[in-house]
Formats: structure tokens, C-alpha cells, sequence
């Protein structure tokens, strides 16, 4: 069950990649450069960088399944994120899942702490408690990351495990491909992105997922689908945008989900609502 969390970590993208890829002047001052920082909020968020918002935070207007989801996100005058937190319970009919997510940035990159428990059936099926380290180069670019964890259930002992990471970029240096392996044989692999010839991301392809980036006629990042293909489930889910505020930020977003498990199907509708503070 390792794959509900990498499941679980993509789900941040629902709302986020939803947004303008403009961005305002970035400050003279600023030690780090705009295409790092594009480049950093892919290896982070697996989604294109925010419209020079301050701070954005979004939460669960409505949901079929009775999930919530609620995100919160911080950023220096640069554009870099400072912080990040999101809480999120899927449930999944037979069993429920909890997660949170909490990403700081720090002096050697960024910490993300995490923690996701699979509960159904008055039983414990999973858990992992775990923190991500990313460290960056003299540059600022995100260059590696190490996963150190803790995960057991009811029935099984708690044990360690880690998962490491490399992050490449191309000859254009965007953000090409990070390489997983370690402890978790569910995430390990290589996860590619694509980039349109206008350079905005075009998909994210992983070895059991995939994600598209949909824009609109305006160029605004106006959507995505996701598939992913497990051993324990299939899914669909396709986001839309719905408003937009003046800054052509995205402030209600509807996502339409089917998950197909071996013995019943899940069908998810989710509206989010998101409001944004401006440098």
C-alpha cells in the first residue's frame, strides 16, 4: 500500500497547477533566478510555479465522497515557496485515508514532514510517518533529495526505510527527470517531464502514473488529467478550472475522479475554492 502515498502526494495538484504562469518582474535583489525557481516548484510540487502570489490557500467547498481537502502556500518576493501545508482525508468507501503534508524551506533546500494512515474496518491497514530533505546547489537549483521513514500497521512491525532522489535538468535547463530508488519498490523509477515548444510543462510521465498540463486559449493553465495504474486500483481524474480572478488566477476548481478497485468503484466529484494575497 506505499503507492497511497505517492497517490496521496499528487493529490496537491488538484487545485495548484490551476493558475497563471505570468509572473511579475522578479525583484533585482532576488539571489535566485526565475528559471530555478520554475524549476525548484516542479521537483517540489510536480505542477508549474504560481502567478508571483504572496500566499494562496484553498479549501473544500463541496465533495461527493465526503472528503476534504485543504491547502496553504507562502512565497518570498522571488516566487520561491517559504512554506506549505496540506491536510487532506480521501474516503474510499471501504476505508479512509489521512494525510498531511508540511514543507519548509531551510538552509541546506526544503524539509517536507508527512504523514499518511490508511484506516478501514476498525483496523490500521498502514502508516508512514517520514520526512523528504531536498538540498539544492550553489545555485539554488534542487539537485537531490532523501526520503527517511517510518511505516507498519496492525498486523505488521514498524521499520525504517529511505528512498533518495536525483533531479536532472535538459540543455534548455528545465526541469528534465528526477530517479527514485531506496526502500520503497512502489515509487522507485524514473519520473520525466515534457515541456510545450513555448516551454510551459506539458505532462509528467512516472512508472505508474501520469499527469497532463491543459491550458487554455488565454495560455493559462487551465486544467490537467491524471491516470494512474497500480497493482491495487485504476484512476481517472480531470480538473477544470471554472473562475478566475483579475490576476487570471484560478479561484473554483470542479475535479471529476473515477477509481476502479478490484471489487467496487469509487466516484468522486470535488469543487475547491482559492483565494490569493499579492506581493
Amino acid at each position: 500500500m506505499n503507492l497511497v502515498i505517492k497517490r496521496s502526494l499528487f493529490v496537491l495538484i488538484i487545485h495548484t497547477l490551476l493558475v497563471s504562469v505570468v509572473h511579475a518582474e522578479t525583484a533585482k535583489d532576488c539571489v535566485v533566478g526565475k528559471e530555478t525557481v520554475i524549476n525548484n516548484h516542479l521537483a517540489l510540487l510536480n505542477m508549474p510555479e504560481f502567478n508571483h502570489a504572496r500566499e494562496v490557500e484553498t479549501v473544500t467547498e463541496s465533495d461527493n465522497t465526503h472528503s476534504a481537502f485543504y491547502y496553504k502556500f507562502n512565497y518570498d518576493r522571488c516566487g520561491q515557496l517559504t512554506d506549505m501545508y496540506a491536510q487532506i482525508t480521501r474516503n474510499e468507501l471501504r476505508f479512509r485515508i489521512d494525510s498531511s503534508y508540511d514543507i519548509r524551506r531551510n538552509q541546506q533546500g526544503w524539509r517536507n514532514s508527512y504523514n499518511v494512515t490508511l484506516f478501514g474496518m476498525n483496523k490500521l491497514f498502514y502508516a508512514r510517518e517520514g520526512a523528504i530533505d531536498y538540498h539544492t546547489d550553489d545555485k539554488g537549483l534542487i539537485v537531490s533529495s532523501t526520503d527517511n521513514y517510518l511505516s507498519g500497521s496492525d498486523d505488521k512491525k514498524a521499520e525504517n526505510g529511505v528512498t533518495n532522489g536525483i533531479y536532472k535538468t535538459d540543455d534548455k535547463f528545465r526541469m528534465a527527470y528526477s530517479l527514485l530508488s531506496g526502500s520503497d519498490e512502489t515509487v522507485n523509477g524514473e519520473y520525466r517531464f515534457f515541456f510545450q515548444p513555448d516551454n510551459k510543462p506539458f505532462a509528467l510521465i512516472g512508472p505508474t502514473m501520469s499527469i497532463s498540463y491543459l491550458y487554455d486559449s488565454q495560455q493559462r493553465a487551465s486544467g490537467m488529467i491524471e491516470i494512474t495504474v497500480s497493482p491495487y486500483y485504476l484512476g481517472n481524474k480531470k480538473t477544470d478550472c471554472l473562475e478566475w480572478n483579475e490576476r487570471n488566477d484560478c479561484t473554483k476548481s470542479i475535479s471529476k475522479e473515477l477509481e476502479l478497485f478490484p471489487t467496487y468503484v469509487v466516484d468522486r466529484t470535488t469543487v475547491l475554492r482559492s483565494t490569493y494575497t499579492y506581493w
